[in-house]
């Protein structure tokens, strides 16, 4: 019988790899060999049991790049050998949210690494659905945060950005570098990251933010109304997940401006003032994953040059080293873009920072 591996997470902080017979595909499905698996912050949380709601065992890992090497009857889009990127929404098709085209709503949806098994394994077997095909061009391990982008444009394009628009970006980890180069690629006159790291805003400079500012150092507010001759942003975009955050991206957009709420806390936002919501008439977008068109075009960006990903991995490991991997994170998470894990166990030492 031939045997594959699998990196099981029995408990928080209990990682183990274990031999598992291959899977096969049924109809509609197909086998991936996992190429890479970019590990982000959800993944940390589940693997501390920080997450909410998770029942273990489980296997993490939902950033996903690979080869397919198999599918099942009424697989027509997919062939052996093909490079893919991984949906990994699991919508139920039958409810009445799916019925309206919105699957990443699913009453009953599911993510991989969390409801359902995810990619730190050898092999996976997925929906045919879920495979995207992925352009040669585009080295595995980087076109993991392609699936990052996606969510960023999916919530980028609920709350728009219009030519000539001043756009904040509190926090600068790789959704917010994400959110920077996408808004200037829409034709943001200007974008501003905020970040409490040093190194995170050297990136964000680099990746065509005007001005950062220093939420560590320098009061924010007054540091964004001199950068913007006291108008305000036109938009401003939390990924950060802090409520104090929030009650600044409130308060630093102009009347009549918009809040987009990215990030993903699960604390009560007892200490935001709900005033400014009245006084400056404020529109403010919720944002949930990603669609397949949010996916497609997130590709395109990423295969044509428009969005940048180089850079964004701080360090590689071979699954075997999985533990590892995670105990790093944990200790260090303020310094971590990405790590990747690469079944492969010559997986290649971290390249260079952008």
């Amino acid at each position: 019988m031939e045997i594959t591996r699998a990196a099981v997470l029995e408990a928080p902080r209990s990682l183990r790899l274990v031999d598992r017979p291959m899977p096969t595909p049924g109809r509609g499905e197909a086998v991936v060999r996992v190429a890479a698996t970019a590990v982000c912050h959800t993944d940390l949380s589940i693997y501390t049991g920080a997450h909410p709601g998770v029942r273990y065992p489980v296997v993490l890992g939902h950033e996903t790049t690979g080869v397919v090497d198999s599918v099942g009857a009424g697989v027509e889009h997919l062939r052996p050998g093909q490079r893919v990127l991984v949906d990994p929404i699991i919508a139920c098709g039958a409810c009445d949210i799916c019925g309206r085209g919105l699957g990443h709503l699913c009453r009953r949806a599911g993510i991989l690494g969390r409801e359902f098994e995810g990619s730190l394994a050898e092999h996976q077997v997925l929906p045919a659905a879920n495979c995207a095909p992925l352009p040669d061009h585009l080295p595995a391990d980087e076109a993991t945060l392609v699936e990052t982008l996606a969510t960023v444009h999916h919530a980028q394009a609920r709350a728009g950005v219009d030519a000539g628009d001043t756009v904040v970006v509190f926090g600068q980890g790789v959704s917010g570098l994400l959110f920077t180069q996408l808004a200037r690629h829409a034709g943001a006159a200007r974008v501003i990251g905020v970040s409490r790291s040093a190194f995170k805003l050297e990136l964000s400079r680099r990746l065509g933010a005007e001005h950062v500012v220093d939420a560590g150092r320098q009061d924010v507010l007054a540091e964004i109304a001199r950068l913007t001759d006291g108008r305000g942003a036109d938009l401003a975009i939390d990924t950060a997940g802090e409520p104090g955050v929030l009650g600044q991206a409130v308060e630093v957009v102009r009347p009549g401006g918009r809040v987009l709420v990215y990030s993903i806390s699960h604390r009560p936002l007892s200490d935001v003032d709900a005033f400014p919501f009245y006084l400056k008439e404020l529109t403010v977008y919720g944002s949930r994953a990603l669609t397949p068109a949010d996916l497609a075009r997130s590709i395109e960006l990423a295969a044509g040059g428009a969005i940048r990903l180089d850079g964004f991995i701080t360090a590689r490991y071979p699954l075997p080293r999985v533990a590892e991997a995670f105990a790093d994170y944990e200790r260090d998470p303020g310094r971590v873009l990405r790590l990747v894990i690469m079944p492969d166990a010559s997986a290649p030492p971290p390249r260079h920072q952008v």
